[in-house]
């Protein structure tokens, strides 16, 4: 892994874990110096995570963690409705006791933040297609979705849902029921998209 490899992972991680807020500004200087790097990889870094949609750069402003708005949520989650159900669709024969187990503990709480327990858990359920760059793709996706996740579980209060609806959707897997699975999970990302977009459309209304 380069240099430029390991900053980008770092912040990944600090974005899908919700450390890094929507809004915050992220310093090449600050970073540098806390990750013991140059800042040529920082800068590097942030413009690959730029490029993907992570972060944005504003005039005097440099590099931000994007704010939440109804057409970035209707985005991220329009691409999870397409691929995540394919994926699933192709594991759902394939999941090992190991993956199935590996899902129930990031149900548990046992895998950190909510939003890390939430990809641990879609990960765990995906990883049997056997599709890597579909994969990568999805990470990316959940790093991008995780303050959308926060917003919704915690400030709109779907927590209570989206746990159920993961419990409901590990069962279906359980039982090799892909048809199941794949409603249960269409429904879990249109049940928080439609929450999301509302409440974002009227943040947004003057």
């Amino acid at each position: 892994m380069s240099t430029v490899d390991a900053v980008q992972a770092v912040l990944m991680g600090e974005l899908l874990r919700g450390e890094l807020t929507p809004g915050t500004r992220l310093r090449q200087d600050e970073l540098a110096s806390r990750l013991g790097v140059s800042k040529i990889p920082v800068r590097e870094a942030l413009q690959r995570m730029a490029g993907l949609g992570l972060l944005a750069f504003e005039s005097n402003r440099g590099a931000v963690v994007p704010h939440l708005d109804v057409a970035g949520a209707e985005e991220i989650y329009e691409l999870r409705r397409a691929l995540e159900p394919r994926l699933l669709a192709r594991a759902v024969g394939r999941l090992s006791i190991v993956d199935l187990a590996e899902a129930e503990l990031a149900l548990a709480g046992g895998t950190g933040s909510m939003t890390e327990a939430n990809w641990s858990f879609h990960r765990a359920l995906y990883r049997a297609a056997g599709w890597e760059r579909g994969l990568a793709m999805v990470e990316l996706m959940h790093v991008a979705v995780a303050p959308y996740v926060l917003l919704y579980g915690e400030d709109l209060g779907g927590e209570a849902a989206s746990d159920a609806e993961h419990l409901e959707l590990l069962d279906a897997c359980r039982a090799g029921d892909g048809a199941r699975a794949e409603r249960v999970l269409l429904t879990h990302l249109e049940r928080a998209a439609t929450a999301l977009a509302t409440f974002l459309s009227d943040e947004e209304r003057p």
